[in-house]
């Protein structure tokens, strides 16, 4: 009752909105429709005007109207016209209609037009894109992938262009000093990582002139598949790196120690009463102790943890007597990171080997993600499992979330098939309303409901049945699955059936556009990943479907006249709509039925009953009162008078594309914009979901219990015969997605409120950055106005203001150490380079000191001005400022960055995490800033003026590049490699079935270590045992001459044995 109460609101709320929006639709095309009779070069002018009236104090709403009208008639004047997209000649046939001119209007409006896949979202953008452009601010129009911004661009820029407004696309091959040029664009098509990472990059630059996106604000972006970035993609933080000092062979040593752990066939679990047990050292009973494994893999969450059989075994692997003490956390991080590649993460899957290189596979779009590397260390961990170079960790020099970087926009909108569903999430985060636009034609695509089997053995079987059929029909099909792995094993079984297919996947995204052009032909087979799903529309071949209709009418007059069983039979045709029905009576009019053919009069008479055609009888059955797609809308019999009823037959007949997908995702927005794939929402077509229970979303969630109550109805192998159409099945499906899309969001939620901490220090370091690049640019072109930020005082009067309490703040610091006046004065003199004596150690020795430094500072800043010009002197100063923020704001990420892993374990004492990493990071950040201001005060009182200008005038050098601030207390850390090479040096090389080894070389020319592989060395378990130091009361296993096993015996107890050699340790 309350979700109708809701759903009827909802549904007043979108009516009342849409009808707000008619007059102003119904204007636009009056003036479109005045606009007719002006000449070309008038509606090109058009463009002038507008940006006059805007130049004049008109707003965007002023002249809204007739911005769209503008547009309209444009693309009415360029039907006919030839464009080339994507290396494919087209021709332009597309003009707004009114439920477009809707969504346009709601994006100007900043907010989310929610448009169903066919209803030409692209063509919707143009409309607000050209209103907003022509307040000469710039429009990005952001997209999921490189195709699509390519694509988009290629075909909208024939509208633009023609209004006299430029437009491009910035892709991952743009190369970077190209970028500024596409950026400078009236309309810039890009994809979300790029323009991400460009912002980053801008944030980075030492130099206005070397910014992209950043050359003027971040005006207006209409977000394309605005649920995918913003909610799916959000998980993801944009992390700008370089890499490391830390070494990398430890890796490998890591990836050949984690062979000889085993994981537990059970899954890990903490009792209630963890801490009694603890306490009072509650031993666990025999069953529990059996094959406990030495890690636990968590499917559902991507982690592994120890167990304490895995904690004692690597003890006696690495010979330490304690783990976490003797080689510290960091290192039993690395360990379960190697676990966790090898059991949790798996090549086709998350991720492909292509040229070398570990390429990461987005969950959602099935795209490969070239550049992006998974974080703390664990990319390392998979590229030593993969035996491919091991890239050294890198250092994050900037990051952001999609979510805090999409907010930077004056103005955001966005378009998707589907935010409803995160509505909410919209609003509360982006202040983003969703508004529901209507279809322009009646939706007739079949979605059926889901298909349940008992496991992937019946499911395949299922799915291969379904495509045989189809196939043969000549319908367009397809077939999606969850991972490249599962597309090639599709693979393998369509070609068993010698059905000609192509496949789809990270692998071949090259061939992406050739593969889609193709995917609406007669017969057609693709079998893809996620990357068909958003963004792809399959256009049907011309004439596709009076094709399928033929093929359709003569198999039901062949299975009347010769069925299965080689009798006669009855044969029911099941439609879904009125096309799909017409389509099949037109062409049973065209066949014959033994020597008659099919009649109006007797189509007509065989509504009400019956009808007789030669050897054969027709009935059709029509539902008038269908309202939903997936309700059958006809039934057509046609019987042989020879049939019986044991011998009837019906079959569902589909037309357009028919949509196959082999599992679920774990969210019900991906399913639904793989369902609509089916191209326009007028057009035929149907989708379908087969899934088992051991599917990989049903592994997360409680699948063996639900196999379990099949397996109470049925014999599993009757099970395997039949597809499970209780509720109960379905429902399970349903309520497993609705678990993970709220773990889901918890996640989203959790990285957006920590990242919002430090989004406000993020923008508050880049503002001072920015008011140092703007000096330093008016410095070097003061002709020139590039302003990126008010500018209070110059960045050399600000430093001034924080001399002395800077000074003052780092007296404090060396009082608090209680060290004596004397010592004080030689550290003085050390770092503000002064010659401070013992006259001025007074009573007010502090505040007398900071008052004497900071004048001598001044005063040689003063003195500096004189020697030198004062823009010398500030671009001096300002370069040391600039390289202090960025130095340190370094180090600051990584701070953060271990801060909040750090305040996770405030939960155990009852303590909300997020105020302490509040209460905390406030504190590191202004630490952060006292640290760059003693930095840069230090760094300037070091600098000898009269020598900088001595080496100008003697030598005309770049004074710049002298002005660097450089760490001289670099730290130093702890070198483990020699323990590890010193434990696992005996250890076996690689997994017991293979005789490879690991051998580890260095390429000089980029400082990463080269993982090569030798066939010629096998160690086997009796070095192990040479190597291994077992204390007496170690459990081990042990095999005696006779075959006898006995296991989990203390050391102690067979040790006279094992050096007897009565047994063997195993």
């Amino acid at each position: 009752m309350f979700n109708r109460i809701i759903n009827a609101i909802a549904g007043n709320y979108n009516e009342n909105e849409i009808k707000k929006i008619l007059p102003s639709v119904r204007q636009i095309n009056t003036l479109c429709d005045e606009f007719d009779a002006l000449s070309d070069e008038q509606v090109k002018q058009k463009t002038d005007e507008l940006k006059e009236k805007i130049a004049n104090g008109s707003s965007l709403d002023d002249i809204m109207i007739e911005a769209f009208a503008v547009v309209k008639q444009a693309c009415k004047r360029l039907v006919g016209t030839t464009y080339t997209v994507k290396w494919w000649e087209q021709v332009w046939n597309m003009v707004p209609y009114d439920v477009q001119i809707i969504g346009g209007i709601n994006l100007h409006k900043g907010k989310i037009s929610e448009m169903k896949t066919g209803e030409g979202k692209t063509l919707v953008a143009t409309m607000p894109a050209y209103l907003n452009a022509l307040s000469r601010n710039g429009v990005h129009i952001v997209t999921v992938n490189d195709y699509l911004a390519s694509r988009d661009s290629d075909q909208m820029k024939v509208v633009f262009e023609y209004l006299w407004l430029s437009v491009w696309c910035v892709v991952k091959e743009t190369p970077l000093h190209i970028r500024r040029e596409e950026y400078s664009k009236d309309i810039t098509y890009v994809e979300n990582s790029e323009l991400g990472f460009d912002y980053l990059r801008d944030n980075l630059t030492k130099s206005m002139r070397e910014r992209h996106v950043l050359r003027r604000p971040l005006n207006y972006a209409i977000v394309d598949e605005i649920d995918s970035i913003l909610i799916d993609e959000s998980r993801t933080p944009l992390i700008i790196s370089e890499p490391d000092a830390e070494p990398t062979e430890k890796y490998a040593y890591y990836a050949q120690i984690i062979t000889m752990l085993t994981p537990s066939k059970k899954k890990k679990k903490v009792s209630k009463w963890f801490l009694h047990d603890m306490l009072n050292d509650t031993k666990k009973n025999s069953s529990d102790e059996e094959d406990y494994g030495d890690y636990y893999v968590d499917e559902k969450t991507k982690s592994v943890a120890l167990s304490s059989e895995g904690i004692a075994k690597l003890e006696r692997i690495l010979n330490v007597e304690n783990l976490y003490k003797d080689i510290g956390y960091e290192e039993i991080h690395h360990i379960e990171n190697a676990l966790k590649a090898n059991a949790c993460y798996q090549d086709g899957k998350e991720y492909l080997i292509s040229n070398g290189e570990v390429l990461i596979i987005d969950e959602n779009t099935g795209r490969a993600q070239p550049g992006r590397r998974f974080s703390q260390w664990l990319h390392q961990a998979i590229e030593a499992k993969e035996k491919v170079t091991i890239q050294k960790e890198s250092k994050t020099l900037a990051t952001i979330t999609y979510q805090n970087f999409f907010k930077l926009y004056k103005k955001l909108s966005g378009m998707t098939g589907t935010a409803t569903t995160e509505g909410e999430e919209f609003d509360s985060i982006y202040n983003l309303h969703v508004l529901a636009i209507p279809t322009n034609k009646e939706v007739i695509r079949v979605d059926k409901n889901d298909k349940v089997y008992f496991n992937q053995h019946a499911k395949w079987k299922f799915v291969t049945e379904h495509i045989a059929f189809a196939h043969e029909m000549g319908q367009p099909l397809l077939i999606g699955t969850s991972s490249i792995q599962t597309s090639e094993f599709m693979s393998s079984l369509l070609s068993k059936q010698n059905i000609v297919h192509s496949v789809l996947n990270a692998k071949f995204h090259e061939q992406e556009a050739q593969i889609i052009s193709r995917a609406g032909k007669y017969g057609s087979v693709v079998v893809a990943t996620n990357m068909a799903g958003r963004g792809t529309d399959i256009k049907l071949e011309q004439w596709l479907n009076e094709r399928l209709a033929k093929n359709y009418a003569l198999r039901l007059l062949h299975k009347a006249s010769w069925n299965d069983n080689n009798t006669k039979g009855i044969v029911t045709a099941l439609l879904y709509s009125q096309k799909e029905f017409d389509l099949t009576i037109d062409a049973l009019q065209n066949i014959s039925f033994g020597q008659r053919s099919l009649s109006e009069e007797t189509i007509i008479a065989s509504y009400k009953s019956e009808q007789y055609i030669w050897e054969y009888s027709l009935k059709i059955t029509l539902n008038t009162k269908k309202k939903n797609p997936w309700v059958i809308f006809a039934q057509i019999t046609i019987k042989h008078k020879d049939s019986s009823i044991e011998n009837s037959i019906s079959k569902e007949f589909h037309y357009g594309l028919g949509i196959i997908w082999t599992e679920k995702h774990e969210s019900r927005r991906i399913d639904n914009q793989l369902r609509w794939r089916a191209w326009r929402q007028w057009d035929p077509g149907s989708s379908v979901f087969y899934v088992a229970l051991d599917d990989s979303i049903m592994r997360k969630m409680w699948w063996e219990k639900i196999q379990w109550v099949a397996s109470l109805l049925l014999p599993k192998s009757e099970l395997e015969w039949l597809e499970l159409t209780q509720s109960q099945f379905t429902s399970s499906i349903i309520r497993a997605q609705k678990q993970m899309e709220g773990r889901h969001f918890g996640i989203r939620k959790h990285l957006f409120d920590y990242d919002s901490v430090i989004d406000k220090q993020r923008q508050s370091v880049y503002k001072k950055r920015d008011t140092i690049l703007t000096t330093l640019e008016h410095q070097m072109n003061k002709n020139e106005k590039i302003v990126t930020t008010d500018i209070d005082t110059t960045v050399l009067d600000s430093i001034v203001e924080f001399i002395e309490p800077t000074v003052i703040k780092f007296l404090e610091n060396q009082r608090v150490l209680w060290i004596s006046q004397e010592e004080i004065g030689e550290v003085i003199n050390r770092e503000f380079w002064l010659q401070l004596t013992l006259d001025h150690m007074t009573d007010s020795f502090y505040h007398t000191t900071a008052n004497h430094i900071s004048q001598h500072i001044i005063s040689k800043l003063n003195n500096a001005k004189e020697i030198l010009w004062e823009d010398m002197v500030t671009q001096i100063c300002s370069n040391i400022y600039l390289n202090t923020i960025d130095k340190n704001r370094v180090e600051h990420i990584d701070d953060m960055q271990y801060l909040r892993e750090k305040v996770g374990l405030m939960w155990y004492a009852q303590l909300d995490p997020l105020v302490i990493y509040k209460k905390e990071s406030f504190e590191k950040y202004q630490a952060l800033l006292d640290t760059i201001h003693t930095t840069t005060v230090i760094g300037i009182s070091n600098i000898d003026f009269e020598q900088v200008a001595q080496r100008i005038s003697a030598a005309q050098e770049e004074y710049q590049s002298s002005f660097s601030i450089t760490d001289q207390n670099d730290a130093t850390e702890e070198n483990i490699i020699e323990k590890l090479k010193s434990a696992s040096k005996d250890i076996p090389q690689n997994n017991p079935n293979n005789n490879k080894k690991w051998n580890t070389t260095t390429n000089s020319s980029d400082e990463f270590e080269v993982i090569d592989i030798s066939e010629n060395n096998q160690i086997t378990n009796s070095a192990i045992r040479q190597i291994t130091k077992f204390r007496p009361n170690d459990k081990i296993n042990v095999r005696y001459t006779d075959g006898k096993m006995v296991r989990d015996v203390k050391y102690k107890t067979v040790k006279e044995d094992i050096q007897s050699g009565k047994c063997q340790i195993v």
